[in-house]
């Protein structure tokens, strides 16, 4: 390993970003020693973002804190930089440093290819405890289009399965309005997801979106909804039931044990034989008792 003093070179760089590029992070950082023997003094004001951060906002009431804490106790964990002066890792603690009025900062110098400050980027956004659903599929389709990354590398290096990978990209086949409400957290993944069994059907879409905006729809309501207006039988459905009648069914449902059928101004209650049928009355309150 080179010593030069405040850059940090070593043997296997390619083999750790092979597995996963925050991995080098935590090899870095976990070696204290190394990192003593590594870190360097840098002006605060001579440091800028990584240019491929797809974090903006940073809440100012953590960052308060956490200047508070330096305050107190200085920058423990020097930030990671490249010799631009680009921000690998530690963005947040440097604009709590500011915050609490630090002019110089320790750090660790690190050369990291355009690729690899984009692969890092991307995936610390995608480590994110508050991270969105939908952000969370942007991220990995950044990681697929940019980085010509197949869901099996993508799976590899953010450590969660292929089949999750796959089952959060397919939101980005929802329509751009729905994808920017799950954006605006005015709607969720639940309510969302059974939306991508119709996105061939614009016009049910468009009108089960507006409910669930309108009403709020549980994504077991959402559902149903599909359920009874996307039939292969039965041509589109003009008019969409109501969330009501929904939330309507699914309580009677469970109250009578059986299924219930709420529709053209007809109530349906199936049963399964005259036992069954005298089960519903007696809960019904209807038994003949002559």
């Amino acid at each position: 390993m080179a010593k030069s003093k405040g850059k940090y070179n070593f043997k296997g760089l390619d083999d750790i970003f092979g597995e996963s590029v925050s991995d080098i992070i935590g090899v870095i950082e976990s070696d204290k020693k190394k990192v003593e023997d590594n870190k360097t003094l840098v002006d605060i004001k001579s440091l800028t973002a990584n240019p491929y951060q797809p974090r903006k906002n940073f809440e100012k009431e953590e960052l308060e804190e956490l200047a508070s804490s330096i305050k107190t106790h200085g920058i423990i964990q020097p930030i990671i930089i490249n010799s631009k002066k680009q921000i690998i890792a530690g963005e947040r603690r440097t604009r709590a440093a500011k915050l609490a009025g630090l002019k110089k900062i320790p750090a660790i110098v690190l050369e990291l290819s355009e690729s690899q400050m984009e692969e890092f980027a991307i995936i610390e956004n995608i480590q994110r405890v508050d991270l969105l659903d939908i952000e969370e599929a942007v991220a990995y389709k950044k990681l697929s289009d940019n980085l010509k990354l197949k869901q099996e590398d993508i799976a590899t290096r953010v450590g969660k399965s292929r089949s999750h990978i796959a089952n959060i990209m397919r939101l980005l086949n929802l329509p751009e309005k729905v994808q920017d409400a799950m954006l605006q957290k005015k709607v969720s993944m639940g309510q969302a997801k059974p939306l991508l069994a119709i996105v061939n059907n614009e016009k049910l879409l468009d009108s089960i979106f507006k409910q669930i905006l309108e009403k709020d729809l549980t994504a077991r309501e959402v559902e149903q909804l599909i359920k009874n207006n996307n039939s292969p039988k039965n041509e589109i459905k003009q008019n969409v039931k109501s969330a009501s009648l929904v939330h309507m069914e699914n309580k009677m449902m469970r109250r009578l044990g059986t299924k219930v059928i709420i529709e053209n101004g007809k109530l349906i209650i199936r049963y399964s034989d005259e036992s069954d049928l005298n089960r519903v009355l007696d809960i019904l309150g209807l038994t003949d008792e002559d």
